[in-house]
């Protein structure tokens, strides 16, 4: 759509003297019962709520989208709605009558009938046609609504719908009109493909755009109308760049846990209107963003006290720049991209920075939050080295996900900023784009595959492990290691060549395998922190229950391809945590037991500036 297609909020009233042209590649009236009741209990919320106001509110219709079309406004989009409302007006037109107004007109290139059907519905003549038949529909829905209201509510609900500009609750449309230069089949067939829908985003693009709001103090608009021009086009560009920016997902799912591919410029223009004023604007409405900027812009036709539209675009681009900053700043971004995965919304981090008085101050802030966030709204202040040992001995795997998951991803963040000599970052979009499990390093022997399938592939995977070189360059554990190896393989393939899968046969290899590569299996299982670490799902499914040596080898298989692997989950299964690495393939109580110290031993510098990069952290 032209960047610069005009748009304005119009009342209903407003409406009524005017020609709507519905022309042939739109199809019929198509409105359900529930559509119409809803559009009819949304008013009357909105009536509820208005009356308890002290300030002129109105409910906003979905966009009307029109184009200029001999004398009449061919209507590109919106046809429902603005159908459904004409049905309203007939049902209420004796009403209508006697406040001295008359309904707007709609006429209809291949569906003449329909507009001569509309001014008197007769229910007789419902089963002539689909479009009869979904408008008589539409009428008894407005008649069983009105009937099960108060008497007196007829009058009431149409000087609402009807209120003008200036009254204290109106019903409004967003009037969009594009330019006369616009193919309105391909603005139709856009809208209605959902490629380019008329969001929040669309919407207040439009209002920055409009011509109405450049060289409002030039006498002679033609001598600068190259002036026009160039700021038009700058904003132009500027909104651009900002929304290619957000498409690049490492920067998105830095301030963002939604899973959306466009309009994400919404974000932005969200935090940039937290402080305009939005009184009188129902807060579930979808175009809340859209209908306060508004509010702020129309402003820009009044002489006297004129918007600066290119001051106010500012205020979003800096808003955006904000963002830009933290995410270029290594300690900001690791800490913000925390905080917004536990949840922390963006606006309360802005907040916080407004609070701060230097960046010092707002980086403790972040600090105290992720403290917070992460020990269930525990005070820093709390923090020693026995209560951090305390705590991470209370968290085991029963703890549940919701608990393990932020010890375990700000283990990941604090071994990130630990380093200054490297400029490596957490990959949020991974992690977040990615289903995440908490896995044992070392797996639960009793837990043993119980279906066929989940048996054949753990066997699969032993087969694959001890035929790869990761096996043949692993630690000599005995003389017969080989030997013993090749045995299990040949048993192993065997059993998954056999015609006959038998069970039994299944669990003497599995037993074999645990005491080969788990000679310690039979003690209590290790469900400590020390013994859990993050692994991606597809990995934990794929691999489940097997012996460390085989999951070892997986995480190595990835981190070759450089596939996303957790910092701290490739650490432990290289068993960088464990004192005593004489003995690769196994991982014992000790291993956990170290593991878990450097938990506590990360955590704690984190948080108190020991054995952290101290700058990046703000601490001089």
């Amino acid at each position: 759509m032209s960047e610069f297609n005009e748009l304005e909020l119009k009342p209903i009233n407003d409406l009524l003297d005017l020609s709507f042209f519905i022309p042939a590649y739109q199809r019929g009236y198509r409105w359900s019962k529930r559509q119409v009741t809803e559009l009819l209990d949304d008013i009357k919320e909105f009536q509820q709520q208005a009356e308890n106001s002290n300030k002129n509110a109105f409910y906003c219709l979905q966009p009307i989208v029109v184009k200029q079309h001999n004398g009449d406004w061919e209507l590109v989009d919106g046809q429902q709605r603005l159908t459904t409302i004409y049905i309203i007006l007939t049902y209420l037109k004796n009403i209508l009558t006697l406040l001295g107004k008359s309904r707007y007109e709609l006429s209809y290139e291949t569906r003449e009938e329909s507009a001569e059907f509309l001014q008197d519905i007769n229910e007789e003549r419902g089963e002539e046609n689909i479009d009869f038949f979904h408008i008589v529909e539409a009428k008894k829905a407005v008649e069983e609504w009105f009937d099960a209201q108060d008497g007196t509510y007829k009058v009431n609900f149409i000087q609402t719908l009807l209120g003008p500009h200036d009254s204290k609750k109106s019903v409004q449309v967003i009037w969009y009109q594009i330019d006369e230069t616009e193919n309105v089949t391909e603005v139709f067939t856009r809208l209605n493909m959902g490629k380019i829908p008329l969001v929040n985003a669309e919407l207040v693009k439009a209002l920055f755009l409009k011509s109405s709001n450049f060289a409002q103090d030039v006498n002679d608009s033609n001598i600068k109308k190259p002036i026009q021009d160039l700021q038009q086009l700058r904003i132009s560009q500027e909104w651009d760049t900002i929304e290619k920016r957000l498409q690049d997902d490492a920067f998105w799912y830095f301030i963002s846990n939604k899973s959306i591919t466009t309009n994400r410029i919404e974000f932005v223009l969200d935090l940039a209107s937290r402080e305009l004023d939005s009184e009188g604007i129902i807060d579930t409405d979808k175009l809340k963003i859209f209908l306060t900027f508004n509010r702020l812009l129309s402003n820009s036709d009044d002489k006297d006290k004129p918007v600066d539209v290119a001051s106010e675009w500012l205020k979003i681009k800096q808003c955006f720049m904000t963002l830009e900053e933290w995410y270029n700043d290594r300690a900001l971004f690791h800490l913000i991209g925390y905080l917004v995965s536990q949840r922390v919304s963006i606006a309360q981090i802005f907040d916080l920075h407004q609070e701060a008085l230097t960046k010092y101050d707002f980086r403790q802030s972040l600090l105290k939050l992720v403290f917070s966030k992460t020990f269930n709204g525990k005070e820093i202040d709390t923090l020693s080295q026995e209560w951090l040992d305390e705590r991470l001995n209370a968290f085991t795997y029963e703890s549940g996900a919701h608990k393990l998951r932020p010890i375990l991803l700000l283990f990941n963040v604090a071994s990130l900023l630990a380093n200054p000599a490297t400029n490596a970052r957490f990959q949020f979009d991974k992690y977040k784009l990615d289903s995440w499990d908490i896995e044992h390093i070392r797996s639960v022997a009793s837990d043993m595959p119980n279906s066929k399938d989940k048996q054949k592939a753990w066997l699969e995977n032993v087969v694959a492990y001890i035929s790869s070189d990761e096996s043949k360059e692993a630690e000599e554990s005995g003389v017969d290691k080989n030997s013993q190896e090749l045995s299990i393989k040949l048993e192993a393939t065997e059993l998954l060549q056999a015609t006959n899968f038998n069970n039994d046969q299944f669990e003497a290899v599995y037993d074999r395998v645990r005491a080969h590569y788990d000679p310690d299996g039979n003690e209590d299982v290790d469900n400590s922190i020390g013994n859990l670490t993050l692994l991606d799902s597809r990995t934990n499914r794929s691999y489940q229950n097997t012996v460390f040596p085989i999951k070892r080898a997986r995480i190595i298989a990835l981190d070759k391809k450089a596939t996303f692997v957790p910092l701290c989950t490739k650490n432990a299964f290289l068993k960088y945590y464990s004192q005593q690495v004489d003995k690769m393939l196994y991982w014992e109580a000790k291993d956990s037991e170290d593991h878990q110290r450097a938990m506590v031993e990360m955590l704690l510098g984190f948080f108190q500036g020991v054995g952290v990069h101290q700058k990046e952290l703000g601490h001089e």
